[in-house]
């Protein structure tokens, strides 16, 4: 099982998420996810094997159980400060826009995260 207990872990899967809802995850859209990571963890080293492993894990766990995690996971992480909520909700849009076409799923999807962004 997932350990989401860590904001950057936390970020990762609801990065990976959001790249998948729509069935796959583009290459674009995977390097977009590393490069946000990057940039709001930046003493964050092993992102590509963190990322390589967390795609495993969700292959494993399914779309239905990995968005029930994601939704049980919210709350831990709904105190963040400010600025680095309206990173991610920056990032996610560059995630679902990196491949050049946004999915009807990745729509409902940034729309429900958007209540906890905000």
């Amino acid at each position: 099982m997932m350990n989401l207990e860590q904001i950057e872990d936390f970020t990762l899967f609801l990065f990976l998420h959001l790249g998948r809802v729509d069935g796959s995850l583009h290459p674009n859209e995977r390097d977009t996810i590393l490069e946000k990571m990057a940039e709001i963890f930046p003493g964050k080293s092993d992102l590509n094997e963190s990322l390589t492993e967390m795609e495993k894990e969700y292959s494993a766990l399914g779309y239905v159980n990995s968005e029930d995690l994601l939704k049980n996971s919210l709350a831990k992480f709904s105190q963040l400060a400010s600025n680095t909520k309206s990173k991610i909700h920056q990032a996610l849009y560059d995630i679902i826009n990196a491949n050049g076409r946004v999915s009807e799923e990745e729509t409902k999807t940034l729309q429900f995260l958007k209540t906890w962004l905000t």
